[in-house]
């Protein structure tokens, strides 16, 4: 598995820039990789879910390294877990980013 690519295609080195900078909790507590995690990420709280739903239906369901090897790639559940704070273009191409990091790992 390439080094801070998540299971769902994230760049983790980024996200948990970005986590950190913009989440004054994680200055205590920084944001850990979703295989670290084991999908009980930051954000799931506030969905008030345990685990990411991605990770979830990757890891524990399906009993994948990571989407980019679901024939499914990407699937409803990428459609639905979206970012609040983006816009339906923005969500899109994020979308479009993480399957292309994720088809590169293959």
């Amino acid at each position: 598995m390439k080094k801070n690519i998540s299971v769902c295609g994230i760049d983790c080195a980024a996200m948990s820039e970005m986590c950190n900078k913009n989440n004054p909790e994680f200055a205590e507590a920084p944001c850990r990789e979703c295989y670290e995690a084991k999908g009980k990420l930051f954000w799931t709280k506030y969905l008030r879910l345990d685990t990411c739903p991605i990770y979830h239906c990757c890891v524990n369901k399906k009993q994948l390294k990571h989407c980019g090897e679901c024939a499914q790639l990407p699937c409803d559940i990428y459609f639905n877990t979206k970012d609040p704070s983006m816009s339906e273009e923005e969500h899109q191409k994020t979308i479009q980013d993480r399957v292309q990091a994720l088809k590169s790992l293959q």
